[in-house]
């Protein structure tokens, strides 16, 4: 069943914009972006219940150094009015290896029946691993390079906030993944550097539409502002046929195109493929697609029918 005419208004918007909003942007993102909101906003935690996801991202496939990027996130079941949450993430590319670790806390407030206010922070680090001697052994020349000296690698704490608006057939997220500014290298007496890990904001929006119980279309929209860079917005519209099977595509104003495929079966576990290439003017020199796996594992315990009621009046009581 379709929701309220406000609803609809907001999602007919929402698909009009996914479809024809394009700005100019260089990220590299996921194709299943919908199911890794909580890494970029903690708010996000929780929100479809308690699980596990690994997605595994290897782009321009066959090309050394290309970046690869490991995910996973684990979500608690909820404590009352808390959801907590586990990110690990792994991001490789060329000479730099960054590996996160994050916890989200998210605090629900009821504000009508079936909508709700998130309230998140996310704390933790990252370190990123720079093999300056991958770089010496593919050099022609044995010269010293001033460039290579301020080149090291470095550790970083995380510091997040997040916001997320539920109604029934849509959401509206706020996040910042980190408040931390840090220079990446630090300055010789040869060189001064300038490269910097930002903080940027992170907004997202997103639906359901239900066709008679049937079909469910599902578009989000990701926009990030990302300080000295162009701004990057990724759209995704997927398709569902009774919540078991899906297919989708995604665009990313870096455009970058991709389409994917997700299956799940009774007991809550889901497999998804994508497969992701780009139409800009990098594709003239890097022709290789993008490939991207996910697997989910709903933790949630499933109750017999006459008490899902129950246990649904019982959670909105426990939140009030």
């Amino acid at each position: 069943m379709l929701g309220s005419y406000r609803d609809i208004k907001f999602l007919i918007i929402l698909l009009s914009f996914s479809f024809f909003s394009k700005l100019a942007a260089q990220e590299t993102g996921s194709i299943f972006i919908r199911n890794t909101l909580s890494i970029y906003n903690p708010a996000f935690t929780g929100i479809d219940g308690p699980y596990v996801f690994f997605t595994t991202r290897s782009q321009w496939k066959g090309v050394d150094g290309a970046p690869r990027i490991n995910s996973l996130i684990y979500d608690l079941p909820q404590k009352k009015n808390v959801h907590l949450g586990f990110i690990a993430q792994n991001d490789k590319v060329f000479i730099e290896n960054k590996t996160l670790f994050a916890v989200n806390y998210n605090y629900s407030l009821k504000l009508a029946d079936n909508r709700f206010l998130f309230l998140a922070i996310k704390g933790g680090g990252f370190y990123n691993n720079i093999d300056i001697n991958e770089i010496e052994s593919k050099r022609i020349y044995d010269d010293y390079n001033p460039a290579l000296s301020p080149v090291k690698s470095y550790f970083t704490p995380i510091f997040g906030l997040g916001m997320h608006y539920k109604a029934p057939n849509y959401f509206l997220g706020i996040g910042i993944p980190s408040l931390f500014k840090n220079k990446r290298f630090e300055d010789s007496k040869e060189l001064k550097t300038t490269a910097t890990d930002y903080s940027y904001l992170h907004l997202s929006a997103g639906g359901k539409i239900k066709f008679k119980d049937i079909f469910t279309l599902n578009p989000t929209i990701i926009y990030r502002s990302i300080p000295t860079s162009p701004n990057i917005l990724t759209t995704t519209l997927g398709i569902s046929y009774k919540e078991k099977f899906s297919l989708g595509g995604v665009y990313s104003s870096n455009e970058n195109l991709g389409v994917f495929i997700t299956s799940k079966n009774k007991w809550g576990f889901e497999w998804g493929y994508g497969y992701e290439f780009t139409s800009s003017a990098i594709s003239k020199v890097i022709k290789n697609p993008t490939h991207e796996l996910m697997i989910r594992i709903n933790l949630r315990k499933k109750a017999p029918p006459e008490q899902e009621e129950d246990q649904t009046k019982q959670k909105q009581d426990e939140i009030q």
